[in-house]
């Protein structure tokens, strides 16, 4: 797996580091009292795998819909720049619900159990870091898809004349837990706002419904490509069709080298006769 490398910035790393005033991975860091270099070497880990994770996941039609939908019903971009928030219980739950979408709960213990390793953390620590680095994930994501995906919902025309959300309420401070590692939470949307919900939701389903949605285009594609841009990544096909790329690579490399061994055997022939 390739994990992120601060060397190779993508965009989601900018907005790590653009963040809080250029402040959001030692805000991180303060909120889990550990020592930045730790803190950041963690934090590169887990957006590495969520980044590899979206990468994969986003061709499935249920995925990316679920994913788009989260986006709506949540304020993710607030997590990324409110240091406030890092240590709530909304976010830990806002965050596990990322992490369900795009992993599991068995993979995201993996992925937390590897950051652990990499940064020299307890696992208990990166458990809790987890969905935190995965709600401010999101709200990078948002941050670097919303102008394409207002496009594709609403039209270059009323995109262009769409409101800024009104800003979400303050919610109350603490170390909660994660629903994943401790089984708690109360689900709770962070910057809920019901017409951009809606319009997000609706989006959504049509992801869902593809072409059965009479007289409109599927948006599946475009919202891959849209997500792909965000992340810094290729846009990725359907598993299908990248099996039956792979099968037709493998299917062309045999048929090369089958193709190569008998001709050698040719060349081969008239010097064994003589």
């Amino acid at each position: 797996m390739q994990i992120l490398d601060a060397r190779n910035r993508g965009p989601i790393w900018g907005e790590f580091t653009r963040a809080q005033n250029g402040l959001a991975i030692s805000n991180l860091a303060r909120a889990f009292h550990l020592p930045r270099p730790q803190a950041k070497a963690a934090i590169l880990s887990m957006l590495g795998a969520l980044i590899q994770r979206f990468d994969e996941q986003t061709v499935s039609r249920g995925t990316l819909a679920r994913l788009i939908e989260l986006l709506g019903k949540n304020d993710y971009e607030q997590v990324l720049e409110t240091p406030t928030l890092m240590g709530a219980t909304s976010t830990q739950v806002i965050g596990n619900d990322a992490l369900t979408a795009l992993a599991g709960r068995e993979e995201s213990g993996r992925i937390a159990c590897r950051a652990a390793t990499t940064a020299g953390i307890s696992e208990m620590i990166a458990e809790y870091l987890l969905p935190v680095v995965a709600a401010m994930f999101m709200g990078a994501l948002s941050a670097k898809t919303r102008a394409n995906l207002y496009v594709l919902m609403r039209g270059p025309d009323d995109a262009a004349a769409l409101a800024p959300a009104a800003p979400a309420g303050q919610f109350p401070i603490g170390r909660g837990s994660s629903g994943f590692f401790a089984g708690t939470g109360v689900v709770t949307a962070i910057g809920a706002d019901p017409g951009r919900e809606a319009m997000y939701a609706l989006f959504a389903q049509r992801i869902r419904l593809g072409g059965e949605v009479q007289g409109q285009p599927d948006p599946l594609n475009a919202a891959r490509r849209a997500m792909a841009e965000g992340l810094g990544v290729r846009a990725r096909h359907a598993p299908w069709f990248a099996r039956l790329q792979r099968w037709g690579a493998t299917a062309l490399q045999a048929a090369s080298t089958q193709t190569q061994d008998r001709l050698r055997s040719l060349r081969s022939r008239p010097r064994d006769k003589r």
